[in-house]
Formats: structure tokens, C-alpha cells, sequence
């Protein structure tokens, strides 16, 4: 006679080998996945290839003017604008802030002069700023010309104030500084080529 419980696990075997339990990293509504197997080839020799990191391509900043050379562009720029505005200077300014002018005097020479460029005075370091604010520019009330002031308008006041813009940026950079230590120039006159205002 067959031992009952032997009987009893055979059919218990039978019974839960029939259905094959799932795979315990499969997702009950999710498809198995399939990989494919060559011999010889192995799961990582068929992954994708992860590019090679390169260092990010430089590129390089356009290259900025020596000082040297920025300083002689900004007094281009000067010399250009005060000859374009000379004629304006000569029309309202030459009267008394020249030597031969019929109004100058040495005070007003030593504050302001233009007979010769750059121009000369105690504020030379501040002169477009000077002219700016006597001319009335920003809102004041305008001083100069001494016999009729404010008559400075339009394309005339223009030119002044591009000289002046161009002044100040000459100035910032250090170009108005005296060159003679270094070129064997003597005055700044001198240095810009320039002497007497024509």
C-alpha cells in the first residue's frame, strides 16, 4: 500500500507545477524583455557606445588695442572733432580768449585760451566740462559768449559738444598726460603735432 502523504505531495507538485510563477523582475502588465543572444557576444559588448567626452571648443575674444594704441586712436578722434569744430571756437571764443583777441585779457586767458591746441588755462583737466556749462548745456543758464549769451545753437553747439565728448574720452584713457618722459616730446602741442590753431 502507497504511503498517503507521498501520494499527497506528488499531487501538490502536479498541481503547482502546471503554471510556471512569474518572473520577480516582470511587471504583471508589462512584456518580458527580450535579449538577444549571439554566442560569444555579451549583453555589454551590444550596449551603445557612450561618446567621448571632448573639452568645450574656445573661442577666442577679439583682441583688444594696446593702451598705447587706444590712446593715439582717442586723440585721432580728438583732433578730428576740434578741427571739424575750430570754426565754431574761432566765431564765439577767439574774441577773447585769444592773444590777439580785441576782448582778451590775462585773466581770461589764464582760465581759457585757444589760441593754440589743446587748448590752455588753470582747468585744462575739466575744459569741455567748462564749456559745457558755460554754453548751458544740461539745463543751466548759459554764460558765454560774454556779449550774447547762449547764441551757441544748433549745428555749431553740435560740433562743440562732439569736441567735448571727444576730449573727455582722450582724457579718461590718460592721453592728455605729458608724453615727453617717454617720446622726448615737449609740450602736448608738440606731441599732437599741432601748433598754432590755423
Amino acid at each position: 500500500m502507497s504511503n498517503p502523504l507521498f501520494l499527497c505531495a506528488f499531487v501538490t507538485l502536479v498541481a503547482c507545477g502546471s503554471k510556471p510563477p512569474p518572473p520577480a523582475t516582470q511587471a504583471p502588465d508589462e512584456p518580458a524583455a527580450v535579449v538577444a543572444s549571439e554566442p560569444g557576444v555579451t549583453p555589454e559588448a551590444t550596449a551603445t557606445p557612450t561618446p567621448a567626452t571632448t573639452a568645450p571648443e574656445v573661442i577666442p575674444e577679439p583682441a583688444t588695442p594696446a593702451p598705447a594704441q587706444a590712446e593715439k586712436d582717442l586723440l585721432a578722434a580728438e583732433i578730428s572733432a576740434y578741427e571739424a569744430a575750430k570754426p565754431v571756437f574761432d566765431k564765439f571764443c577767439a574774441g577773447c580768449h585769444t592773444k590777439a583777441g580785441p576782448g582778451a585779457k590775462k585773466g581770461t586767458l589764464a582760465h581759457f585760451e585757444t589760441t593754440n591746441y589743446p587748448f590752455q588755462g588753470h582747468h585744462t583737466d575739466e575744459m569741455a566740462a567748462s564749456i559745457r556749462k558755460t554754453l548751458g548745456v544740461g539745463g543751466g543758464r548759459a554764460t558765454m559768449p560774454r556779449n550774447k549769451p547762449g547764441s551757441v545753437q544748433g549745428e555749431d553747439l553740435a560740433l562743440i559738444l562732439k569736441w567735448a565728448d571727444a576730449f573727455d574720452a582722450s582724457h579718461v584713457s590718460g592721453a592728455h598726460e605729458d608724453k615727453s618722459k617717454h617720446h622726448g616730446h615737449g609740450a602736448a602741442s608738440k606731441h599732437h603735432g599741432h601748433g598754432a590753431a590755423k
